[in-house]
């Protein structure tokens, strides 16, 4: 099972960051962990001038003042072990560093609900983040940090662990036995079919199309059996879709999935898709291909 003894929690310090905050103490009661809460002032948009002039002219010293003052009203009341830090560049590179330089075991960010279109023109941060943080990296969805949301509470009830059935689910298993161990969830193994038949596991017969489909799912599910205790479920279609329907019928709180763990590489379409629409929390956990 894979520690988790420190928990990064990257936070805009928007009006709805707080929620976040509280997600991220309530991991950190779970675990055992410390949390270390971390902002980045951007840089300002526009001139090499205007950026000069916010380096230089005191504003962005301003700005992290004003980031120290906001995270300390936000973890007043807070009673876990903590610390702040506060950097200044771009928030996604940021965030990498700190969490490398700081060892922290999992990052953890809220999305900020961007609609398809603006993601196409402006990108989204959680998508850059977990193709830049090298470790765990888990993603709330913002309908669950906004004031009034209907599961305040930070719940992993039900989770889906979104299996390849290749050597990396391994990565994948270590994290959910210990997200089974501190919210005693209810494990989902699913693994989805793209073709109808995989060589790699059933060698090609000239058996009716039924008969091979009937051993092949016969097979992955006694793959995912092997894995660990859950209830399994091969579906058919494409990954990215089945996860999110699947997510959405079965009332699932989180989706752990695997990411490709080099730097500079495009996020799988699985993945990418999953971050850009969150049915519900996802953590990524970087694998090695």
């Amino acid at each position: 099972m894979h520690p988790i003894k420190k928990i990064l929690c990257a936070t805009d310090l928007s009006k709805d960051s707080g929620h976040l905050l509280s997600f991220g103490s309530e991991l950190c009661i779970r675990f055992n962990a410390s949390l270390l809460v971390f902002h980045a002032v951007p840089p300002p948009h526009g001139s090499v001038a205007r950026k000069i002039e916010f380096e230089r002219g005191g504003e962005k010293q301003k700005q992290m003042k004003i980031a120290h003052d906001k995270i300390k009203e936000q973890m007043a009341t807070c009673t876990i072990k903590w610390e702040s830090a506060i950097t200044y560049g771009d928030p996604v590179l940021e965030t990498a560093k700190k969490a490398k330089k700081a060892k922290a075991d999992m990052v953890m960010a809220a999305s900020l609900g961007l609609s398809e279109f603006q993601q196409f023109f402006i990108g989204s941060v959680v998508g850059d983040m977990a193709q830049t943080v090298m470790c765990p990296f888990l993603v709330i969805p913002q309908e669950k940090t906004v004031p009034g949301a209907r599961h305040p509470k930070l719940e992993f009830t039900h989770i889906i662990v979104a299996c390849s059935l290749t050597p990396s689910d391994s990565h994948l298993k270590k994290h959910a036995l210990a997200f089974l161990k501190h919210f005693d969830s209810k494990i989902h193994l699913v693994h989805v079919m793209e073709s109808p038949l995989n060589k790699n596991v059933v060698t090609s017969t000239s058996a009716p199309y039924e008969e091979v489909q009937r051993r092949l799912e016969e097979t992955l599910a006694l793959q995912l059996k092997k894995m660990m205790p859950g209830k399994t479920k091969i579906l058919h279609g494409v990954p990215r879709e089945e996860l999110a329907l699947y997510a959405k019928s079965h009332g699932i709180d989180l989706i752990i999935a695997g990411i490709d763990d080099h730097p500079g590489r495009i996020i799988p379409a699985t993945t990418a898709t999953l971050l850009r629409h969150l049915p519900c929390a996802l953590l990524t956990i970087p694998i090695n291909r």
